[in-house]
């Protein structure tokens, strides 16, 4: 029976054993969250939440949409890619500086831009901090996938939450003063991230230049696919940026908290199903590149595992959220707000699945064509159809976004496949 049940839903030992840590790395956060908003202003609650949307923003877009090329390649090739993480790595690091120096020349501009408010100039050295410590994590994750070392990927994730949510809250109570926590928080995180890096990924100090002229057929190949995947990480993410954007520049950081406490809550399965993305595009890509068939793939495996976590979830949140928000405050209750934005999340989450075979074929044009119209209707609707603008607006856009992107991927599919 059980093993029956496995089969289903494309699950082994090692696999629930990762998905049961990761799970246990979200109750930690979570838990971090409610204490937070009940003992911190929702100033800080939404600063927090903004520099943090803000670093895994530009973090992929400083790793030069590298990482899932990689990731597809090296899952199918013998070739040894030891050059990558010795020219990628301090590259990426190289430029997030420089974009970010140039960020705090001009810091009144993009505090208020990014904050809402030029007075929150100061958290932009945070966000630099949060940034390298990511752009660090990120690629420790792609080795410890290729490898396939993804129990100890699990606990770098746990330990990594726990270091930042504890030393923020030890440091906030010890101080009172936010911005001290939260930069010596951010600093741990760095510390512990570059340590962790140093002993799992062999990176030696090397000249990268020299490291681009000895390997650069396959630097430039990865480059040319990271350049493409940049524009469909750039046109997907844009909807979900105009939200922050538009809430931070037409209400406020406080509004802005509201917005970030139910997409945090919504937004739970999808971080877990993020780890489930992960896990699977390797095998899937190995899979349907000898076989072109969906159905060997274990695709549909995978988002139906997906889906029945996100309608469990579901259930149980909506059902209880009014007793949910009893352990939060009731500035940041609003219900139609988090069913919206649980519906968008699902949604994206099926499109996230439906992209792999057009990844796995390098039909990168059409996924930008796909995601491109997309994005037009949503910014028309934020354009000409949206009369009055709320917090919910620009959260209808995405939704309509997501909805057009699955629609057009699926018909991309049975086109493709005819």
């Amino acid at each position: 029976m059980i093993r029956k049940i496995f089969s289903i839903f494309n699950l082994e030992k090692n696999k629930l054993i990762y998905f049961s840590l990761l799970g246990l790395d979200k109750i930690i956060i979570l838990c971090f969250q409610f204490y937070f908003v009940n003992y911190l202003s929702s100033e800080s609650y939404g600063i927090f939440s903004q520099t943090n949307y803000l670093s895994s923003v530009f973090q992929n877009l400083f790793m030069f949409g590298v990482a899932i090329p990689f990731i597809v390649h090296a899952s199918n090739s013998k070739i040894s890619f030891k050059f990558f993480y010795s020219f990628f790595v301090p590259s990426s690091i190289l430029t997030a500086l420089i974009a970010l120096i140039t960020v705090l020349i001009f810091g009144d501009f993009f505090s208020n831009f990014f904050y809402g408010n030029t007075v929150f100039f100061k958290y932009l050295i945070i966000l630099l901090i949060v940034l390298i410590s990511d752009i660090v994590s990120e690629y420790l994750i792609v080795s410890n996938r290729l490898n396939n070392k993804l129990l100890k990927h699990s606990k770098f994730i746990i330990l990594r939450s726990f270091i930042k949510v504890s030393s923020l809250v030890i440091i906030y109570f010890v101080f009172e003063d936010f911005y001290k926590a939260f930069l010596v928080s951010s600093i741990l995180y760095l510390i512990y991230s570059c340590i962790y890096f140093h002993k799992t990924v062999k990176v030696y100090a090397e000249n990268f230049v020299a490291i681009y002229l000895k390997h650069k057929n396959e630097i430039n190949k990865l480059w040319i696919e990271g350049f493409k995947f940049i524009i469909i990480y750039i046109i997907t993410t844009t909807s979900t940026l105009l939200i922050n954007l538009l809430i931070i520049n037409q209400f406020d950081i406080d509004t802005l908290a509201i917005y970030n406490f139910n997409f945090m809550i919504a937004s739970a399965p999808l971080t877990l199903v993020g780890y489930v993305t992960f896990y699977s595009l390797p095998d899937f890509s190995q899979k349907y590149s000898k076989s072109l068939n969906l159905k060997e793939s274990n695709l549909f495996k995978d988002i139906l595992f997906t889906s029945l976590i996100f309608i469990l979830f579901f259930i149980t949140v909506f059902l209880l959220y009014d007793y949910i928000i009893l352990f939060a405050e009731d500035f940041y209750s609003n219900k139609t707000l988090f069913l919206i934005v649980f519906i968008s999340n699902f949604i994206f989450m099926i499109n996230n699945f439906l992209q792999f075979p057009l990844l796995s074929k390098k039909k990168y044009v059409s996924l930008i064509l796909i995601l491109g119209i997309s994005l037009i209707l949503n910014i028309s609707y934020l354009s000409f159809i949206s009369k009055e603008f709320s917090i919910i607006t620009p959260v209808v856009g995405f939704l309509i976004a997501n909805i057009f992107t699955m629609i057009l991927l699926i018909i991309s599919h049975i086109r493709f496949n005819k």
